[in-house]
């Protein structure tokens, strides 16, 4: 590459996005299925989010005053939708009037049709796979072209269509699917992929007849999608895209999912299920699947009753004990950063400390606290925040990742315990004298009855029963090998008098060998260690588990280019029917993350990457310039437009978003200045945002301009270096 660039020419159309989800405000009347979606999964909700819907003139001008030709935004079709048929004209002159805003502020409207959500009235009608969404959709557009047609040139149909795939399948490692709508439980892999097949094509049709209806209104429409590359190096993808290209008949897309969605258990550990009050957290969902939640804990300070400590700021620079391994021994450091940590090994340790006053306190849940406190009445007491725990710690049983049937049994069992009224009673008797609250309902499962119910309070617990073949090495063996605690009296405890285990978890142990064997006796207890209990699961051979990763994700179909590939006439028909070949009128797609050929060995962060874990993605900007290459290459002629492109604050724990806005649109510069007509680049996020349930903070802020989402009720955009930065490249067209 030349040390001097070309700056991009004056038409290049520099832009920002939005999305109505990610930042409109939420109305309970307008519900999509994200709301429902975010809400049974215990995701984070957007709530207020940016209040877009009142404030987009205020984004609108931002954009402009960053010398933007172009925003992007688009339309809640559950606001302009809310019932089969029946559209608002409200909502519709609302859009109207952030069109006629965009345009007033001289930027060029880019509208999007579907932004990975829609109305639950879709999905109650068959969704993305129903025989009828392609005509579902195309109502949709023509009530969309009638009214705003004539004043929007650039449509996208489907927001990443490559990424709604995984509402339909989940790969081994995943122990959930990462969008809305998930499968029925139980859903074979058969299933998974046919669904994923019939999905492909529903999205080929739609788009299709969308952009038919959409050109109608306007002959100068250009209407296309945006898939997301997943920024492997382009000798790689394209190895990749020969796993779809090669596809012959639909049984062997079937069967290639396989290796996306099953990973053979080479090897078990020592237990096949740990309940043993483990709080759900993300550094442990890369090493075990997790059930939904069976019990919702906090944390709290355990003091000698005579302390003088009833506050957090009162242990500033006083010793406090954490457990090695528990959540405690991570959060301590932001809930009491004065404090003067000490890691014990055990809870003997620490309340042993803490009787002969070597340390002040000790971190832990209430659940092995209030069991202590029980066993010495008034010789201790909890210290929480307003009489609450000082974090949510959501327990849940632990199995093996890629042992997808014993997660289905553990989920159904966890879920009939909460349900049947076996966990309330099993509270009542092992915490006699306590009120009992009602089990948590946080983090369930979701699936397509999920989404679709809106009874809220009926059981959606399956009846089927297991398939003969799963579960088939626990069943010949007979019994089921539960890790548990046996010094937390109510939870897991042993008797050392008669060995016998008691408690809610032991319970719930219980509950899952009746799902299994039809027999609650059928169990044995494994009393283990705050630190052998995800060791205790895993076996030597899970080791390998990243290379069994990169390897289901390199050799299938789902993680190739297979929008553009269909786009191109190079898929099957089954999967871009022909009359879809060629339907589109630029090439759209998105670019965040990348990897070069030295850092092949970072595929796993990059897949996580795609799964909404940003915190540790790699960034290479290379892999774009190839990417803009490629399709010039394959779309002769048409013009390119990178739709989205940016980062969370400090990407890859690296490289600055200003930064990362320069490497990016120099290799835009640098393919314009090779011959690639791309003719435009939008910049994701004009705004902090809800990005799809995750907790808002650096690892999930896209934002130019920076909102806090959760504690300031004005939401001020406040600029960040990265927006400065952005305007001086517009204005000097680049680097």
């Amino acid at each position: 590459m030349s040390d001097r660039l070309s700056p991009l020419p004056e038409s290049f159309m520099f832009g920002v996005a939005t999305a109505d989800h990610q930042c409109e405000a939420y109305d309970s009347r307008y519900e999509d299925i994200r709301d429902v979606w975010e809400r049974r999964r215990a995701l984070t909700i957007r709530g207020q989010a940016t209040d877009f819907w009142h404030r987009y003139a205020e984004d609108i001008a931002l954009a402009q005053s960053l010398g933007c030709k172009m925003f992007r935004f688009s339309i809640a079709w559950s606001r302009v939708e809310p019932e089969p048929g029946k559209f608002s004209e409200e909502a519709f002159e609302h859009y109207r009037q952030v069109i006629e805003t965009i345009r007033s502020h001289n930027m060029e409207p880019m509208a999007t049709l579907h932004h990975f959500t829609h109305p639950i009235h879709v999905e109650a009608r068959g969704g993305l796979t129903g025989p009828e969404f392609p005509s579902i959709f195309a109502s949709y557009a023509k009530e969309v072209a009638q009214r705003l047609g004539p004043l929007v040139r650039y449509w996208i149909s489907f927001n990443e269509p490559s990424q709604l795939i995984y509402g339909y399948v989940k790969p081994w490692w995943e122990r959930a699917y990462f969008m809305p709508p998930g499968l029925d439980r139980g859903a074979t892999i058969a299933d998974q992929m046919t669904a994923v097949q019939k999905l492909m094509q529903n999205l080929f049709l739609a788009h299709t007849r969308a952009r038919t209806i959409l050109k109608q209104a306007n002959p100068d429409a250009q209407v296309g999608a945006n898939p997301m590359l997943l920024g492997l190096p382009l000798w790689l993808q394209k190895l990749v895209d020969r796993n779809v290209t090669n596809l012959r008949r639909p049984e062997d897309f079937v069967a290639q999912g396989k290796r996306f969605s099953e990973r053979a258990l080479l090897e078990k550990g020592q237990v096949d299920v740990v309940i043993a009050t483990l709080t759900m957290t993300q550094e442990r969902h890369q090493q075990v699947a997790f059930s939904e939640t069976y019990y919702q804990a906090g944390q709290f300070l355990l003091v000698k009753s005579a302390s003088s400590i009833q506050r957090l700021e009162d242990l500033d620079r006083k010793p406090v004990a954490v457990v090695k391994s528990t959540t405690a021994e991570s959060a301590i450091n932001w809930l009491i950063p004065a404090a003067n940590v000490q890691v014990v090994d055990n809870y003997d340790d620490a309340l042993r400390a803490l009787d002969y006053e070597q340390i002040s306190a000790i971190l832990a849940d209430d659940t092995i606290l209030l069991g202590t406190a029980e066993q010495y009445p008034g010789k201790y007491r909890l210290v929480g925040k307003n009489g609450e725990g000082l974090t949510e710690e959501n327990y849940a049983a632990a199995v093996a990742k890629g042992d997808r049937e014993l997660l289905n049994a553990v989920d159904i069992a966890v879920r009939n315990f909460k349900e049947s009224g076996a966990w309330a009673a099993s509270y009542a008797r092992h915490f006699p004298g306590q009120p009992v609250p009602e089990p948590p309902r946080i983090g369930r499962r979701s699936t397509l009855a999920d989404i679709t119910n809106q009874a809220g309070g009926q059981s959606l617990v399956s009846n089927q029963p297991l398939p003969k073949p799963l579960l088939r090495s626990i069943q010949n063996r007979g019994y089921l090998i539960v890790a548990v605690k046996d010094n937390v009296p109510g939870f897991g405890y042993c008797d050392p008098k008669t060995g016998e285990f008691s408690g809610l978890e032991i319970d719930l142990a219980r509950a899952v060998a009746q799902q299994i064997f039809g027999d609650p006796s059928k169990v044995k207890f494994q009393a283990v260690t705050t630190q052998e209990r995800l060791p205790m699961l895993r076996s030597l051979v899970r080791i390998f588990d990243p290379i069994f990763k990169i390897f289901s994700a390199l050799s299938s179909s789902l993680t190739s280019n297979w929008w553009h590939l269909g786009m191109a006439g190079k898929l099957p028909t089954f999967l871009c029917p022909q009359e879809c070949v060629g339907q589109q009128d630029f090439v759209g797609f998105d670019y965040y993350w990348g990897i070069s050929n030295l850092r092949l060995n970072r595929i796993q962060q990059l897949m996580d990457a795609a799964f909404g874990r940003f915190g540790n993605a790699p960034v290479w900007s290379g892999v774009l310039y190839d990417m803009l290459k490629f399709h010039a290459q394959l779309f002769p002629g048409k013009e390119i437009m990178i739709v989205e492109n940016g980062c969370v604050e400090i990407a890859d724990k690296v490289v600055k978003r200003e930064e990362y806005i320069r490497q990016h649109i120099q290799q835009v510069q640098r393919a314009r200045q090779d011959g690639v007509n791309v003719v435009g680049y939008v910049s994701w996020c004009i705004t902090s945002n809800r990005e799809w349930g995750l907790k808002f903070g650096p690892d999930s802020d896209f934002g130019l301009y920076h909102v806090q989402l959760d504690h300031d009720p004005e939401l001020k955009r406040q600029p960040s270096a990265a927006a400065t930065v952005y305007r001086d490249i517009i204005k000097k067209g680049g680097v």
